[in-house]
């Protein structure tokens, strides 16, 4: 609908009238508990517990291990089903969020949600564990986390600058390098900070429904327009991100495509089965796991274990890489996924994650028996 400039400081501000206004009952924010770079997701529900959102982390790293807002929506705020929710969603998470809401885990009208445009995420493991053996460097310094193409700058207390350029140790996901879905499918407001300046302390904000706007005005937000040169900054660097994404893509998945299918099980043969990937991914939502429970008996070998849980979630994969991110035998599960999605919108028409009305090709017919349990 519109879009301005705000400042950091105005997205807590926000989230704190949503509560005064009695629109949401809780909001999932995030805390520190260990480490700068390591955000674990809370549900508040009193303004003054905003005041520590570490923001910036969120749009860099996201939530530390397997959790995600859009899994923590599900599982510890159950799905918004019985009250309002307000919560920070990266693009990823608004795509689970849709298939969770065909499955009638999620309902969206009791949602707020501020997405993020991004360009990707640093697994937070990965620069933990620089910083672990940097026991000099003080993490309470750091003010604010800017990601871009090229490196991880950390604006330090004072105003000083500590770039880190990227290389094998630390880098943007391979997943999100991959992806061509930068964009959040659902939201009421999005934030962005691609194309601005390291120093800046703005963020690019675009207002996607009327009660966003709502949100908006009764905060109090002083929005600015965005600058004809900013806005030709942040188009041509996002379209570049897109293009260097589908170029990656292309290469990777072809690699992939080519390999022949004994040296995959054998790649699979390194799982330990140890549960991370089904921990983490955002569209797990079984009570009952039959995996975890033939892992506990014994009673399936690990080859099994991974080309069974690729099956059971494969047309409802949303390209997050919480699997391949968390996975400590690093194993190739976003290749897996990301072929099959290729493949299944070249031969069904069908992409996960774009649309509540969109219904699985494997799996619809029990959505369509669903939706009649429903209605009748």
């Amino acid at each position: 609908m519109e879009e301005f400039l705000i400042k950091y400081e105005d997205v807590k501000n926000i989230l704190s009238s949503l509560l005064k206004e009695k629109a949401v009952s809780k909001i999932i924010s995030g805390e520190i508990k260990k480490g700068h770079f390591a955000v674990s997701p809370k549900l508040v529900s009193k303004p003054e517990e905003l005041n520590d959102l570490p923001l910036s982390q969120l749009i860099t790293y996201g939530y530390a291990r397997t959790d995600s807002a859009s899994k923590y929506l599900h599982k510890n705020a159950n799905g918004a089903l019985d009250e309002k929710i307000g919560l920070i969603a990266r693009p990823c998470d608004t795509r689970a969020i849709i298939e969770l809401i065909k499955l009638h885990q999620i309902n969206p009208d009791n949602l707020f949600i501020i997405a993020i445009e991004d360009m990707g995420i640093i697994p937070s493991s990965m620069i933990t564990k620089i910083f672990n053996k940097r026991k000099e460097f003080d993490q309470s310094k750091i003010i604010r986390d800017k990601l871009t193409a090229e490196n991880l700058t950390l604006i330090l207390d004072g105003g000083n600058l500590e770039v880190l350029e990227f290389n094998e140790n630390i880098k943007i996901a391979e997943n999100c390098l991959r992806c061509l879905r930068k964009v959040p499918v659902m939201g009421d407001l999005s934030i962005s900070d691609i194309g601005i300046s390291v120093k800046s302390d703005d963020l690019i904000l675009h207002i996607y429904s009327e009660k966003g706007k709502s949100a908006i005005e009764k905060a109090g937000i002083k929005t600015r327009k965005i600058p004809d040169d900013l806005k030709k900054h942040n188009t041509e660097r996002v379209a570049t991100i897109l293009k260097n994404a589908e170029e990656k893509r292309t290469k990777d998945l072809e690699e992939w495509k080519t390999m022949n299918q004994d040296e995959k099980l054998e790649m699979l043969n390194k799982c330990t089965m140890c549960g991370l990937c089904i921990r983490g991914c955002p569209v797990c939502y079984c009570i009952d796991c039959i995996l975890m429970q033939k892992r506990k008996e014994k009673s399936i070998n690990n080859t099994v274990y991974q080309l069974t849980r690729v099956a059971h979630v494969a047309d409802r994969c949303v390209e997050c890489g919480n699997c391949a991110n968390n996975c400590p035998m690093n194993l190739p599960l976003s290749e897996y996924f990301q072929s099959l999605i290729d493949t299944f919108k070249e031969k069904f028409n069908y992409v996960a994650g774009e649309s509540v009305d969109d219904i699985p090709f494997r799996s619809g017919q029990a959505i369509k028996e669903m939706e009649l349990e429903k209605t009748a």
